[in-house]
């Protein structure tokens, strides 16, 4: 029994990245839909939804990115790749993922940057707040360099796994 609860958290912790986008875009949906059924049928629109779907939107868009990205689901355009010589595509392969990796830091630094500015204003504690409902912005601004972070550490282990052959696969490791 124990060890079964051991198992699905594993599997909870994870997929994380998906739980939380697979939530949020549910939650998403849910209240668009019952606010154009509030709006449309009892003219009584929902003020406060746009607030939350936005907030959740954000969450789905840059933790569904990390996802993505551990997933190898993002769009890519390899044409320069494909036209070059059979040698040459493993070190643009390679040049590539470390620009990834660069730029990934560089996001990653600058929302967290931003996510600052919204708890505090000129060193000073001044907590920016929604318009509506008055919550912390940062609550909504703080997915976007957890998601940059996610994909930095996963651009990390890929470069590692695949690039220098320092992380073997479990599959590899028991060969």
């Amino acid at each position: 029994m124990e060890e079964k609860r051991k198992i699905a958290l594993k599997g909870v912790i994870t997929n994380l990245d998906a739980i939380i986008t697979g939530t949020t875009l549910t939650l998403c949906v849910i209240l668009v839909n019952t606010n154009i059924i509030f709006r449309r049928f009892l003219n009584s629109p929902l003020q406060w939804s746009e607030e939350v779907v936005t907030s959740l939107f954000v969450w789905t868009v840059f933790i569904g990115s990390a996802y993505a990205h551990r997933k190898h689901s993002h769009l890519g355009v390899d044409i320069l790749v494909n036209i070059l010589p059979g040698k040459s595509k493993p070190i643009v392969q390679d040049i590539m993922s470390v620009v990834e990796l660069l730029v990934l830091i560089m996001l990653t630094i600058v929302s967290s940057q931003y996510v600052y500015s919204l708890i505090f204003s000129r060193g000073v504690l001044k907590i920016a707040m929604t318009d509506l409902l008055r919550v912390p912005k940062w609550w909504t601004g703080i997915a976007v360099p957890i998601g940059f972070g996610l994909s930095t550490l996963y651009q990390v282990y890929f470069l590692l796994k695949d690039r220098l052959h320092i992380i073997k696969d479990k599959e590899a490791a028991a060969e």
